[in-house]
């Protein structure tokens, strides 16, 4: 069976499959390769994944969820018509979407994926990417890096045979920077730093916030409707400033506008490039490189096409940063490629991607100074090569203790409570006086993120291991499969009839933004096409869809 490689993205998601000798691009219902990382629950019960549950972020709010890969691994929860979902039930469903394309353009069954994540993703982040491809029904294995497979995509679009990049990652709600090698066949990630919450939804909402302001409007009181209408006007003007210099955003209701250029844009978004700039530092930092020693600058990512974000990049590297593909595929064409990879293909069998420890790993220590407040002891520092294996040594901080916690960390804060908690080894020891007991604990981080903590006591030469594969957030194996059975209730809307629904969603969608002769306009196209619909002639029913398209791309032409 074949392994499909899949970015699952913040704003939008794509599947790939290797193929003869290159990666290829796997097409939705609609013929096209980006699949929008949105869901939302119809009238009548169906799942909906893609532009059509984009149509109704506007016109049933309270049914649509956007963005929610920003709280992968964290117990946030959304309510759509009125039931509950984790990030990851969410995830699982635009998986499930691209699978069941996968396998209608393969013609077989999909079983095992290979996904993209940030690389900055934490422990937590990443176990529920897994989750979530469990809950869709795929075997996932190995999580590849976003830069990792941007980079490994580059560089076979490119033909380079050796050369040393800033990958530039940034989607519509992560960013990720890395430095990486790639020579003889090896992708090598010398260094990686991020921010997993900003994003071009960020420039999204600048806009959407400005409007607001100029209008004597409080973006924070709206309702989710006016909420989810004005953030889509806003994406769409952003759309605009990417291909021109300047775009107007108009509100139909009180006919309230917004002019706005790159520059007032880029005015406006200072505080995202601050940032930006951060996260750069600390990859350069890191790596031991400067710019001097980097033969490319690549953006990859949809929001790295913004030319603000080009030009500040520009200005702050004083290198031109270099597009190589499109930034919206070369991620998912990386993973396609690593899946082929996985599959031992033979024209890229050879090939090696290695992988880094993304944040440090460590245990906590007492702390004299402040017994009720641990101090974090990294064991293996992030940017340490995968796989890692690395002891650290500990003694009794209290006289003849019969037992000792190990509590296990990921992150670079100096108290252990403000980095991630991962979980923890209780083991009895030697009673001995303080200082006197030697504690050996080894820490093993393998290629697909699963970490094995051993702790050794020498003086009674006890060992216990713990392979840290859950806490408070995540759910055990028969969770899981509970949870996937519950699932399956929700059937995804079949792809017959589906380009129907997404002019149909479209359509509500202007009724609620428009008015007057232009409202009118919808209506009378719905009408119409509602009544050919119910002909059941599949020609007439193609011919209105073109005619009803035709008159919604007018009207959105007129109002942006």
């Amino acid at each position: 069976m074949a392994i499909i490689g899949i970015d699952l993205g913040t704003t939008n998601s794509l599947a790939c499959i290797y193929q003869g000798d290159k990666p290829v691009l796997i097409p939705n219902p609609f013929g096209e390769t980006l699949t929008p990382s949105v869901v939302s629950i119809g009238e009548d019960g169906q799942i909906y994944v893609g532009s059509v549950a984009k149509e109704r972020l506007v016109s049933h709010p309270e049914a649509s969820a956007s963005s929610f890969k920003r709280h992968m691994g964290t117990d946030k929860s959304y309510t759509l018509a009125g039931q509950d979902f984790s990030p990851q039930d969410l995830s699982s469903f635009v998986l499930r979407q691209l699978k069941e394309d996968a396998e209608r353009f393969l013609g077989e069954e999909v079983t095992e994926a290979v996904i993209s994540v940030p690389a900055y993703f934490n422990d937590n982040q990443r176990f529920a990417t897994k989750e979530a491809g469990k809950l869709a029904g795929l075997k996932v294995e190995r999580l590849v890096n976003e830069p990792s497979a941007a980079a490994l995509a580059a560089s076979r679009i490119s033909g380079d045979e050796e050369g040393s990049y800033l990958v530039f990652d940034f989607g519509g709600g992560t960013l990720d920077v890395s430095v990486v090698d790639y020579f003889d066949n090896v992708v090598e990630i010398i260094a990686v730093s991020g921010d997993n919450r900003l994003g071009g939804n960020d420039f999204d909402e600048i806009i959407a916030r400005c409007f607001c302001q100029q209008n004597k409007m409080d973006f924070d009181r709206l309702s989710p409707q006016q909420r989810a209408s004005l953030l889509q006007l806003s994406e769409k003007c952003k759309r605009e400033l990417t291909t021109q210099n300047q775009a107007e955003l108009i509100v139909e209701p009180e006919n309230k506008k917004l002019a706005i250029n790159n520059l007032v844009l880029a005015q406006l978004s200072q505080g995202i490039f601050d940032r930006i700039s951060q996260v750069v530092a600390n990859v350069l930092r890191d790596s031991g490189r400067d710019m001097e020693g980097l033969d490319e600058v690549i953006l990859v990512g949809g929001s790295a096409k913004m030319p603000v974000v080009e030009f500040y990049l520009q200005t702050y590297l004083k290198k031109k940063p270099c597009i190589i593909g499109s930034p919206d595929e070369v991620v998912a064409m990386g993973a396609g490629t690593y899946a082929g990879v996985k599959e031992r293909k033979k024209q890229i069998r050879d090939l090696v991607l290695t992988d880094i420890c993304p944040f440090t790993l460590g245990t906590d220590v007492f702390n004299s100074t402040d017994v009720n407040n641990s101090l974090m002891s990294p064991i293996i520092e992030r940017n340490s090569i995968l796989p890692c294996s690395k002891t650290g040594l500990y003694t009794n901080p209290g006289n003849y203790q019969s037992h000792i916690t190990i509590g296990i960390y990921q992150g670079e804060e100096y108290y252990s409570k403000d980095n991630v908690y991962l979980g923890d080894i209780k083991m009895e020891i030697r009673p001995v006086p303080k200082h006197q007991a030697c504690i050996e604990v080894c820490f093993t981080y393998d290629i697909n993120g699963i970490l094995e903590v051993e702790v050794t006591d020498h003086g009674s030469k006890q060992v216990k291991k713990k392979v840290l594969t859950s806490n408070s957030l995540r759910m055990s194996e028969a969770e899981v499969e509970q949870r996937l059975k519950q699932l399956q209730a929700f059937k995804l809307a079949p792809p017959g009839g589906i380009r129907t629904k997404l002019v149909l969603a479209r359509g509500e969608r202007l009724f609620s933004q428009l008015l007057g002769v232009r409202r009118q306009a919808v209506s009378h196209a719905m009408g119409q096409l509602q009544s050919v619909l119910q002909s059941q002639n599949d020609q007439q029913i193609a011919n209105a869809l073109i005619a009803t398209e035709a008159v919604f791309d007018q009207l959105e032409g007129v109002c942006p």
